[in-house]
């Protein structure tokens, strides 16, 4: 074999070493996760668990090329950081298509959440069937950063002061002061207050039964959620339409064999 081939051999060689060895590293992408939203995602342990975190794990076992890690952090920081193009995606953000501009691409739907009015006992004695018409001069509850719940006519009867809209960070601080009659009604994502108060009562937190203290009035809205991407990159995540067509096999693959409500199953047990 005369020097020119040899050449050429040992370039072709190096070229499949080097492409193997590229294909074969997997890329660790940071997904931030809602740190106080249970049992959807939540801190715990100095971790993230949930049910959107068990999904996103096997979904990191069965995705080619990536590796998942999840980051719990707390909501507003969340969507700061999607804003700023600093997080790669996050899990899991309703559609906002119309006013969240720095969030693109979405994932297909993980499931879908049912947001609820909850209110005081005493408050419910007066029939309240129409949103947010029946519920002026009340005190309203909702957890921070959730700035979506309620609708854009809610919103406006808050800014002109109709309603008190009354904000603290956890399920838990919302439920508390309902029964403590510092807030009148509460909107919440269903799951998360039957989570919630059943771990409150458990625990002995709530005293009586929380069906005597506490009715839920009405289903506000259902929304699908999703995983989310930053639109504000700047091409800094150039894997981002293979890694969004990927992750969509993924949970196309779980929804179908109902795989995704089982694991949800498993939480609410």
């Amino acid at each position: 074999m005369n020097n020119t081939l040899r050449q050429l051999r040992n370039t072709i060689l190096l070229y499949l070493l080097t492409l193997n060895s590229v294909f074969a590293t997997e890329i660790e992408v940071k997904v931030l996760v809602n740190d106080t939203h249970p049992p959807y995602s939540y801190m715990e342990n100095g971790g993230a668990s949930g049910i959107y975190i068990e999904v996103m794990k096997r979904i990191s076992k069965r995705m080619e090329g990536y590796t998942l890690k999840f980051v719990p952090t707390p909501w507003p920081r969340v969507k700061e950081e999607i804003r700023n193009g600093v997080a790669f995606g996050f899990v899991g953000p309703y559609y906002h298509g119309h006013d969240w501009l720095y969030v693109w691409p979405y994932s297909l739907p993980i499931m879908d959440e049912s947001v609820v009015v909850v209110c005081r006992g005493a408050v419910l004695n007066k029939d309240r069937p129409d949103w947010p018409d029946d519920y002026q001069g009340l005190i309203i509850g909702n957890n921070t950063g959730y700035d979506g719940f309620g609708g854009v006519e809610f919103r406006q009867y808050v800014a002109e002061g109709k309603i008190t809209l009354q904000e603290v960070k956890t399920t838990k601080q919302n439920i508390l002061m309902l029964v403590s009659g510092r807030a009148d009604c509460y909107m919440v994502n269903r799951l998360s207050y039957a989570w919630e108060i059943k771990r409150l009562f458990e625990s002995g937190q709530i005293k009586l039964d929380a069906n005597s203290i506490l009715r839920e009035s009405l289903v506000i809205s259902t929304d699908a959620v999703y995983m989310g991407f930053t639109d504000m990159d700047k091409g800094k995540y150039s894997f981002k339409r293979d890694f969004h067509q990927k992750f969509n096999d993924q949970i196309y693959k779980m929804y179908k064999s109902n795989e995704i409500q089982e694991i949800a199953n498993d939480y609410i047990k």
